[in-house]
């Protein structure tokens, strides 16, 4: 296909990309949780440099431009985020036309990764997994070209990808060291080929890692999430000999008695592989993971023969992935599978250009494609409507702070510490504290005042529960009627 024909599909995926964006984020009244911590590790604050594990690529990329262009760091971070998204949608269509799609397919490619919900709902999103779905389509790229003919500049282009992938997230660092490993299955060539290709293939992480290796040596007080996870790698074995069996016991004694130990670790698997699962359908949508999954119905014939051994082993390390972390935190959210859906994503449109092409020779196929084209069109109206919860009281909570409260007052709260707290110090010359309660952890003695949710205009939390009992009153209510504050000064 020649330039001029794929070029309007890349420019108007971009412009519906950058539109998308901009309502998003004009849809989101406040910033969201983690972009608190990445705002306030770029001015240099300790805690949150600490909760996001001295991983710092993200707010310094802020920071550059908030510096570059005299942007307030918000604009700056909702800025480079759009340019990331864009080269998400870029990459993504050009994935697919360097598996074989032809302008056609490019069409489906831009629709369909335009037109997932969870997708769009991070737009306004403050979070550096932006960077790394981008750049991790960018590397898949390369490594089909490597796949396909080995190359320096494709080597080069995939680990430098996947390094700055990684410099969004540490899980990158996992396929950068593994991923080499599929050129084995490159039919194409006899083993020898293969061993020798995969070889020179492991030389630059290899590389990387020796001198990783060095800079640690030297440099033993230097810790960041990397050298937490490269340093815990050795620890993996306890998930399932240690953490999983506690867990079970746990499970056993105070849910299901009559379950085994061994009945109970297997309950436990089966939760994490379903909680992926069920992250995997959410960042994919319940519309895609169908077809996706329903091959008989939906063939992919025109992938490259390359594509399933690529995206299969690309899958395979990212359940891998996603395993571990679930076995070991029990916490699992569809941004953690999203670039895995990204991925799949590819082969459910190669089966939307079958299904496509397969009308012409059998019109008694239009209803389906009725159909899902009614499931595309709400997929994007879902898409429009931003999935962020108004939370006025935060606004409203911060704005009466900075009006009534002293320099240095330290505040107790139950809910949204971090956010309350930003917007109250956001362009104030005072300067707040505010922590979260955590019974039996929190003593409020070390405290001026409580902030203190309430839903419907009731607040029965742990902290307000505590506050009544001592016989505090209430010396300000900022609330509606679904949500607000009530404020104590504590003795």
């Amino acid at each position: 296909m020649s330039r001029r024909e794929t070029l309007p599909v890349y420019i108007g995926a971009a412009l519906l990309g950058l539109l998308l964006s901009l309502w998003q984020i004009h849809s989101s009244p406040q910033i969201n949780h983690d972009a608190v911590y990445y705002l306030q590790a770029l001015q240099g604050d300790v805690t949150s440099i600490k909760q996001i594990g001295n991983w710092l690529f993200y707010p310094a990329l802020i920071k550059g431009v908030s510096l570059a262009l005299s942007l307030e760091p918000e604009h700056a971070a909702w800025l480079l985020n759009i340019l990331l998204d864009t080269l998400l949608v870029l990459a993504f269509i050009r994935l697919v036309e360097t598996l074989g799609g032809n302008r056609n397919t490019l069409l489906w490619a831009a629709l369909l990764v335009l037109s997932l919900p969870y997708l769009n709902d991070n737009r306004a999103e403050i979070i550096r997994d932006h960077g790394y779905w981008a750049f991790t389509l960018v590397a898949m790229i390369a490594y089909l070209r490597l796949y396909r003919s080995f190359s320096w500049s494709s080597l080069l282009l995939w680990n430098l990808a996947m390094f700055i992938a990684t410099l969004f997230r540490v899980e990158g660092a996992v396929f950068l060291a593994i991923m080499p490993f599929g050129l084995l299955l490159n039919t194409r060539l006899v083993w020898k080929q293969r061993l020798r290709l995969t070889t020179l293939a492991l030389l630059p992480i290899v590389t990387i890692g020796l001198v990783f290796a060095l800079v640690m040596a030297f440099s033993a007080s230097f810790q960041n999430r990397l050298v937490e996870t490269i340093s815990q790698a050795g620890s993996l074995p306890t998930i399932f000999t240690e953490t999983i069996p506690r867990k079970a016991e746990l499970l056993q004694h105070r849910v299901l008695p009559q379950f085994s130990q061994s009945t109970a670790e297997v309950t436990i698997y089966l939760g994490v592989i379903y909680s992926i699962i069920k992250d995997l359908i959410s960042s994919l949508s319940w519309l895609y993971f169908g077809i996706l999954v329903l091959r008989r119905w939906f063939p992919a014939p025109g992938l490259a023969k390359e594509a399933p051994a690529i995206i299969g082993f690309y899958a395979a390390i990212s359940i891998m992935i996603l395993f571990l972390h679930g076995s070991q935190h029990f916490v699992m959210v569809s941004r953690y599978t999203m670039s895995l859906a990204l991925v799949l994503l590819v082969v459910v449109v190669f089966s939307m250009e079958e299904l496509q092409r397969k009308i012409r020779e059998n019109p008694a196929l239009k209803p389906r494609m009725a159909v899902i084209a009614i499931c595309i069109a709400l997929l994007f109206a879902d898409s429009l409507v931003s999935s962020a919860k108004p939370k006025v009281y935060i606004l409203d909570a911060a704005r009466w702070a900075q009006e009534n409260l002293p320099d240095g007052a330290r505040v107790l709260t139950d809910y949204n510490a971090e956010r309350v707290g930003y917007y109250s110090n956001k362009n104030n010359k005072k300067h707040y504290l505010f922590l979260r309660y955590r019974p039996a952890a929190t003593p409020i003695e070390d405290f001026d005042y409580a902030f203190v949710r309430t839903r419907r205009g009731k607040a029965n939390s742990k902290l307000q529960q505590l506050l009544y009992g001592q016989g505090l009153k209430p010396m300000q209510k900022i609330t509606d009627e679904q949500q607000g504050v009530i404020v104590y000064k504590l003795p």
